[in-house]
């Protein structure tokens, strides 16, 4: 008889891609999936091997003023229903939550349905969410060798490792220094949250650099279509060759050619450079929640596999300094490959999978 797993996942690709990994490693052992997500959440599953998805209705809690608490809670308050009434209907042996606030009206409903279910955390801070969840579950699965903000809980606390795409996986190969004469490869990657920032700081920077490492360098940056022509032209007048682009959808293969990598610090891309082995630049999203991108590239910089510069510190001379050490020391760049390869697990799917199948070979708790 074919088990379901349930997966609740909030509606970014931060919680949705290891989600999607694991789904794909539990349809392989022959497993049936339950997705349960939102609709931002939806705009990411193609390609999900969900047997069935379920939308919730769910809102951002941290609103401000009567009248939107009251919306987000009548939101919430659907969502819990409707999740309840899925998971009545396909009833999984187990479900598991990935956070994002999308994720909290499943992973309630299976509470309160006394069904086992288990956490999983992207990040080296427990999530709001999964913080709530944490305490009754029967594990929490988490990515970096640090979990902050965890508390006191019940279950199984196990490092698993970010579950990773397939195009990582395949992109990897072993690191390459450049020549003392050789093509520097930098990749500059932001995302919605660090594009136009990186864009006003990093061409100035690189600029300034000395011309021995100018006349060397290969720049690929993401850069909104607005914001293209000016760097472009920054590029051009330092004789620095780039490559400009709003999106890169061959992404884990740039990382995979670069010497140098400048980027957000969210749980995928500090994985990812783990797991490709690549030395990093670092720049923490400032607003990010329980500043959890700066612990998680204190990761990497306590390994010796990345500098950080805070974002509020982010500057030209600032960026400029770290990027001539990073950049001018010979051997350097190579020591810091070195120290990231590895530093994060590489088969996570497959151990949170053998996590959860683990789980439902013990005897259910006495109540």
């Amino acid at each position: 008889m074919t088990r379901t797993i349930a997966l609740a996942a909030g509606g970014t690709g931060g919680h949705m891609f290891p989600a999607q990994a694991l789904a794909e490693e539990m349809k392989r052992r022959g497993w049936s999936v339950l997705l349960l997500t939102d609709a931002r959440g939806i705009r990411f599953a193609d390609g999900f091997p969900a047997d069935a998805i379920v939308q919730l209705s769910a809102a951002n809690p941290n609103v401000r003023g009567p009248a939107a608490k009251l919306s987000m809670a009548k939101a919430m308050a659907a969502g819990f229903r409707q999740a309840s009434a899925a998971l009545r209907r396909h009833d999984p042996a187990l479900v598991v939550g990935f956070g994002g606030y999308p994720s909290a009206p499943a992973m309630l409903a299976a509470k309160l349905q006394r069904r086992r279910h288990g956490v999983h955390e992207q990040n080296a801070v427990l999530g709001r969410v999964n913080r709530r969840i944490a305490p009754g579950a029967d594990f929490v699965a988490h990515a970096f060798p640090r979990l902050d903000r965890l508390g006191q809980v019940k279950g199984e606390v196990v490092q698993t490792g970010n579950p990773i795409r397939d195009g990582v996986r395949a992109a990897r190969k072993p690191f390459d220094p450049p020549g003392a004469d050789g093509t520097i490869n930098v990749l500059v990657f932001g995302g919605s949250q660090g594009a136009s920032l990186f864009s006003r700081v990093l061409p100035e920077a690189l600029a300034t650099l000395p011309e021995t490492v100018r006349r060397r360098l290969h720049v690929t940056q993401q850069a909104r279509d607005e914001e293209k022509d000016r760097v472009a032209e920054v590029y051009a007048n330092a004789e620095i060759e780039a490559t400009l682009a709003p999106f890169f959808a061959d992404l884990p293969a740039r990382m995979a050619d670069s010497h140098l990598v400048v980027a957000r610090s969210g749980a995928s891309s500090v994985t990812e450079l783990a797991v490709l082995g690549r030395p990093s630049l670092l720049i923490p999203l400032g607003i990010a929640m329980d500043d959890h991108q700066r612990a998680n590239a204190e990761v990497l910089e306590a390994a010796g596999a990345a500098d950080v510069l805070l974002e509020a510190g982010f500057t030209v001379d600032a960026a400029s300094a770290s990027l001539e050490g990073l950049l001018g020391e010979e051997g350097r760049l190579a020591r810091m490959a070195d120290a990231a390869t590895g530093r994060m697990p590489d088969d996570a799917a497959g151990r949170l999978a053998d996590l959860c199948e683990r789980l439902l070979e013990a005897p259910l708790p006495k109540t």
